[in-house]
C-alpha cells in the first residue's frame, strides 16, 4: 500500500515535471518561430532588390535629375536614402507616339506603372510560379506581413519572459525540498536568480535591424499622370538628346 509519504513525493514529481515540460515545450516552440523567422525575413530582403531596380530605373530614365530626386522624395522614396545593384537598372522599350516628347512621356509612365507594381508587391504579398511544381504558384510574402509576425513574436517574447522565468521553476523545485532550501540561506548559497533570468530572456524581435527598406506605395498613375508627364517635359527640354537616349 502505498504511504502518505510516497504519495507526496508522487504529486510533487508529477507537477515538476508538468511545469518542466511546459517550460522547455514553449521556449523550444518560440526558438522554431524565430528560426522560420529568419527565413522570412530572408524571402522579403529578396524582393526588396526588384523593387528598388523598378525606382531607380525610373530615376536613369529622368536622367538622374534634380527634378527626379525630388519628385521621388515627394513620394517617401528619397534615392539619395536607397541604394541598388550598380549592374540591375532595367531598359525600357521605345513606345509608339507621334513624337519624340510623347515618346517620353508614355516611357516614363511605364516605368512609373512598373516601379508601383513592384513596390506594391514588395510591400502586400502575392504569388509567383513554384520553380518546384511547375503550373502552380506559391506565395510571396511582403513588407508588411514581415512586420505583422514580428509583433507577433514580439508579444510571445513577452509573455514568455513575463510568465516563465526560470527563477520561477527553480525556486518551485527548491520549495519541495524546504530542509535544503533553509540550509542554502544559513550558508548563505543563494543564487542570484534575476541574473538567471535575465541571461535565458529571449531579446525581442528588433525591425532597425531586419535590413529590409521601407518603401511606401505610390499612388495609382491616374493620380500622378499630370505631374508625371510635367517632370518629363521638364527633364527633356533641359537634355533632350539624353532623355531620347536613356530609352530603348
Amino acid at each position: 500500500m502505498t504511504s502518505g509519504s510516497d504519495f507526496a513525493d508522487d504529486l510533487k514529481n508529477e507537477v515538476l515535471c508538468e511545469m518542466a515540460d511546459n517550460f522547455f515545450s514553449r521556449r523550444c516552440r518560440l526558438d522554431e518561430r524565430l528560426e522560420n523567422f529568419e527565413a522570412l525575413l530572408g524571402r522579403v530582403r529578396k524582393r526588396a532588390g526588384p523593387a528598388l531596380e523598378h525606382i531607380f530605373a525610373l530615376r536613369h530614365l529622368l536622367l538622374d535629375s534634380p527634378k527626379a530626386d525630388a519628385f521621388l522624395a515627394g513620394l517617401g522614396l528619397d534615392p539619395t536614402r536607397l541604394t541598388a545593384d550598380a549592374g540591375s537598372i532595367r531598359t525600357f522599350t521605345r513606345p509608339l507616339a507621334l513624337t519624340a516628347a510623347g515618346r517620353y512621356r508614355k516611357v516614363v509612365a511605364r516605368a512609373y506603372a512598373a516601379m508601383r507594381q513592384e513596390i506594391a508587391q514588395y510591400n502586400e504579398g502575392g504569388y509567383a510560379p513554384d520553380p518546384r511544381q511547375p503550373g502552380r504558384m506559391m506565395p510571396i510574402p511582403g513588407y508588411d506581413h514581415l512586420h505583422g509576425v514580428a509583433d507577433t513574436i514580439n508579444a510571445e517574447i513577452e509573455a514568455v519572459n513575463a510568465s516563465q522565468c526560470p527563477s520561477e521553476l527553480i525556486r518551485f523545485n527548491k520549495s519541495l525540498n524546504p530542509d535544503r532550501l533553509e540550509q542554502e540561506y544559513t550558508c548563505g548559497s543563494v543564487s542570484d536568480t534575476s541574473r538567471l533570468n535575465n541571461d535565458l530572456a529571449f531579446v525581442p524581435l528588433d525591425p532597425t535591424t531586419f535590413d529590409v527598406p521601407r518603401l511606401p506605395t505610390p499612388p495609382p498613375l491616374d493620380d500622378v499622370a499630370e505631374a508625371l508627364n510635367a517632370l518629363a517635359d521638364a527633364v527633356r527640354q533641359d537634355n533632350p538628346q539624353a532623355a531620347d537616349a536613356a530609352y530603348g
